[in-house]
């Protein structure tokens, strides 16, 4: 299998970061919803599945940066037979899903006053970071009143737009697979 993208396919690197990203983000969605549906989440008993889900959140966001410069360092795949608008649009849903992937684990990540535990190490909460006592010494914030807003924009784009977007964005690519029956979805396939 080829590293690299050609005209007609996404490479193994693209496929990885593609793939590895949807299953980390979609898993950190299960994690959540089983968390909010049969758990008290803020009962301790949550806190270690929590952490699966801030694991998975960041994971997504380490991944982000490589891919976006691996999308703009390498050959992007022809666009399927359509008209501008369809390419435009789809290349706009496509920035819209990588602004989520950029957007939910910040706001995760700085909303959360837990640390992220891997097991091997440790991610150190944003409440007990450099970053964050420079803000509130700065501009007199606690964290509650920080964390508040930031808890809001990540709960809010999750539960109302993050869904809707990685809907949009199945849906197309089982459009062009069974209805234009092009190679869209065939060709980001492992």
């Amino acid at each position: 299998m080829q590293l690299k993208n050609s005209a007609q396919r996404f490479g193994a690197l693209a496929k990885f970061f593609h793939w590895t990203s949807a299953a980390a983000f979609i898993g950190a969605y299960i994690v959540v919803y089983y968390v909010i549906w049969f758990m008290d989440d803020e009962s301790p008993d949550a806190l270690p599945v929590l952490n699966i889900h801030w694991v998975l959140g960041v994971l997504v966001g380490a991944l982000v940066l490589p891919r976006l410069v691996w999308r703009l360092l390498d050959v992007q795949p022809d666009d399927p037979p359509g008209s501008a608008l369809e390419h435009r649009l789809a290349h706009a849903a496509h920035w819209g899903l990588y602004g989520l992937l950029i957007l939910m684990p910040l706001t995760g990540y700085i909303g959360t006053g837990a640390p992220t535990d891997f097991g091997l190490f440790s991610i150190p909460s944003f409440r007990d970071t450099a970053a964050f006592e420079w803000i509130s010494s700065h501009y007199g914030l606690t964290w509650e009143a920080f964390e508040a807003p930031i808890d809001v924009v990540h709960h809010f784009v999750g539960k109302w737009i993050a869904w809707g977007v990685v809907v949009l964005h199945i849906a197309a690519a089982l459009f062009h697979h069974r209805v234009r029956k092009d190679d869209v979805l065939t060709r980001m396939l492992p």
